[in-house]
């Protein structure tokens, strides 16, 4: 078995009892047992929900890499988009209105590698390669340190089957712009798939849920800007095009749905734009 040469030789002290040779692998199920739910908690008085942050996920889970022997490094920062002459680009911005008026929202993107490491056998690695994407608007290191948090956290949530509880409301809160009026229409079911169901109001509900739908978060709508972008179409043009077809001012409010479809389109728009026609939303 891997490493089982080199851990017969660890160096051992009354306090610290040999430890039994296993594999990265064998040892990631050991790790997996050590956190098998994380309490969710209320953080601040300003948060009213509570939720899970990446420090839970650490203070059970540090312990037990160390007590089975494994590593975890961040190995490397690619980034995924470049400028004309080649450059890496891992900051962009865009111009959000909100409640306490206009605001400079920055955007941090990249891919992140990194490396499990068993320490009792070093060659006996894993490396991933992780897409982290953050936004903030008090500027661009803030927006880095979302990206991180976020992406980390998810991945440590999903690799070793973590259970949270309730459901994760962390993208739920937007306190920086307030939500506007439902518009004065009704969404038919779709189907009757997908759990979508009209509430009185116009609000949907979705995946069984009763009650108003979360609104869609910074992170979304950079991800829908960046596709108009590729695409040749402006932040304005595609907020404009969802006013007129989905009656929102406040693109947060989109349904899911209705995030989709402009995704969708956008990148329909794109391949077009690559086929030589004219981009449209």
């Amino acid at each position: 078995m891997a490493g089982s040469t080199k851990a017969a030789t660890q160096p051992q002290t009354a306090e610290t009892p040999p430890r039994e040779a296993m594999s990265l692998q064998e040892k990631f199920v050991k790790l997996r047992e050590a956190v098998p739910v994380i309490t969710q908690r209320q953080h601040s008085e300003g948060v009213k929900y509570k939720f899970a942050k990446i420090f839970d996920v650490y203070a059970l889970l540090t312990p037990a890499m160390n007590q089975y022997g494994v590593n975890f490094d961040i190995v490397a920062e690619k980034a995924t988009r470049h400028s004309e002459n080649g450059d890496p680009v891992y900051y962009s911005h865009f111009q959000q209105n909100t409640q306490r008026g206009s605001l400079i929202v920055w955007v941090y993107e990249a891919d992140l590698t990194i490396r499990w490491t068993n320490a009792d056998d070093p060659e006996d690695i894993l490396e991933v390669t992780l897409h982290a994407i953050g936004t903030n608007d008090s500027g661009p290191d803030k927006a880095k340190g979302s990206a991180w948090t976020y992406c980390l956290k998810y991945y440590l949530f999903e690799k070793f089957g973590i259970d949270q509880g309730d459901e994760d409301p962390d993208m739920s809160d937007r306190s920086s712009a307030a939500p506007l009026p439902a518009p004065n229409r009704h969404t038919a079911p779709q189907n009757g798939a997908g759990g979508r169901n009209t509430q009185p109001g116009g609000q949907t509900a979705q995946n069984g849920h009763t009650g108003a739908q979360k609104p869609l978060t910074d992170a979304q709508l950079s991800r829908m800007y960046r596709k108009g972008e590729d695409a040749g179409i402006t932040q304005t043009q595609i907020d404009e095009e969802i006013e007129r077809q989905y009656g929102h001012k406040d693109p947060h409010n989109l349904t899911r749905a209705q995030y989709d479809e402009i995704c969708n389109r956008l990148d329909a728009a794109k391949r077009q734009q690559g086929q030589g026609g004219t981009s449209n939303v």
